[in-house]
């Protein structure tokens, strides 16, 4: 009884492990990259909010530059229709033309 218990919950961590592996991998990489830039998506999104009252922020993603990370954002500011996309740079902050 006891060691069909241990057989049991030893496949069940097994199962786990290797189900949630790929889920991890995929983070450890995006937090491999925002761990070299300073600014995190949340500031991005606040700091182009800054500059865009009211807009709606519909995409926001980390991406790479030349040099280092540059968040993206597809953003609809107040009263517009129309997407522009606002990059902000992963060290400093600043607003990329």
């Amino acid at each position: 009884m006891k060691r069909s218990l241990l057989v049991v919950s030893s496949l069940a961590i097994a199962c786990c492990t290797f189900a949630l592996s790929p889920a991890s991998a995929a983070s450890s990489g995006e937090n491999q990259r925002l761990h070299e830039g300073k600014i995190t998506k949340n500031q991005a999104q606040h700091l182009v909010l800054k500059k865009y009252p009211r807009a709606s922020i519909r995409k926001c993603e980390l991406t790479r530059g030349k040099a280092h990370s540059i968040w993206v954002l597809h953003v609809v500011p107040a009263g517009a229709h129309d997407l522009i996309e606002v990059k902000i740079d992963g060290r400093s902050g600043k607003i990329l033309p």
